[in-house]
């Protein structure tokens, strides 16, 4: 990530650390929901960050595949795609949401 988007990334991500982030954060490493997965039973958008080394493809993919009628779609970025490229992943987000309008 070149220096002025990891500078923006790192204010991004300082303006909106909210109460409970470090009990997320244990949390995320500890927990596994792999089982609850099939019970979900509303359209799913996985947003799969092809250059993410915190949260590797490989495992969008697998969840993608572990709830029922999950669309799937790749962004070339890394962890903080509203900040590496704001257009592509709101452009994603907006389209899916225009096909499940309820």
């Amino acid at each position: 990530m070149p220096a002025e988007q990891l500078e923006e990334a790192i204010t991004y991500a300082a303006a909106e650390v909210a109460d409970g982030t470090v009990e997320h954060a244990e949390l995320a490493g500890r927990i596994d929901v792999r089982g609850d997965l099939a019970a979900i039973g509303v359209p799913t958008l996985v947003i799969s960050t092809t250059d993410d080394h915190l949260a590797p493809p490989a495992l969008h993919r697998r969840l993608a595949e572990n709830i029922p009628g999950a669309r799937l779609v790749e962004i070339p970025t890394g962890h903080l795609p509203m900040v590496e490229s704001p257009g592509e992943w709101q452009r994603l987000i907006t389209d899916f949401l225009a096909d499940h309008d309820a």
